[in-house]
């Protein structure tokens, strides 16, 4: 199986690629930007333009014989058409949104950490279009997704970035689970799990199986 990974940088684009690398699957990626900060001002600008640069990597892949892409960025999977760029080129594309819709249906109260606003806001639309029964109490940090990107250890980043007490705060507040709502965060999946008796689910292991029954129908 061949999968093409778009993704918001060249540290989560990797990220993706090692994911699917560990299952077995030959991945090639496509970062859309050089850091996380340029990642975010691309997504609140405008939409014509993040879906013109998609669209060139899709045309791209399409002609490498690729037909399945996998979209591992929460923040850009929430601000473009995925159907439309799909239909346009012919092409699956599958995005953490996909795995969102599947986990609202499951929980009824939910911690989600993104990213970016953007991100979170495109999280919590498709989980309550999911579920009208979810409630999703989130945080959105860039600038921990940037200390990510410089290599900060996972254990620095509990105690500096206050995510101990941030934990602290989801379980005061019952959530049933806390989501990994950004693609950088499963860096911090062992600290954050070893933390709280609370599931800390990453998107990721859903985003998977979607791929594996994609490539089932196209088979």
């Amino acid at each position: 199986m061949r999968v093409a990974v778009i993704a918001g940088t060249p540290v989560d684009t990797k990220m993706g690629v090692d994911f699917l690398a560990a299952k077995g699957v030959e991945a090639q990626g496509y970062p859309v930007a050089q850091t996380a900060q340029e990642q975010v001002m691309m997504q609140v600008g405008s939409q014509e333009e993040r879906e013109e640069k998609v669209g060139l990597f899709l045309k791209e892949i399409k002609s490498q014989g690729i037909n399945i892409v996998m979209i591992y960025c929460n923040s850009l999977s929430a601000t473009i058409d995925v159907e439309k760029l799909a239909n346009k080129f012919k092409i699956h594309i599958i995005t953490p949104m996909d795995a969102y819709g599947k986990i609202a249906r499951q929980y009824k109260k939910l911690g989600v950490m993104a990213g970016s606003n953007q991100g979170l806001a495109g999280i919590e639309k498709t989980m309550m279009n999911a579920s009208e029964d979810v409630f999703v109490i989130g945080l959105a940090s860039l600038p921990l997704a940037q200390e990510i990107e410089a290599g900060i250890s996972p254990k620095e980043l509990m105690e500096t970035n206050g995510l101990k007490d941030l934990v602290a705060f989801y379980e005061k507040n019952h959530v049933e689970a806390i989501v990994l709502g950004c693609t950088h965060f499963p860096y911090l999946m062992q600290e954050l799990s070893a933390s709280t008796a609370v599931p800390v689910i990453d998107p990721a292991e859903i985003i998977y199986d979607i791929i594996l029954k994609t490539e089932e129908g196209i088979l």
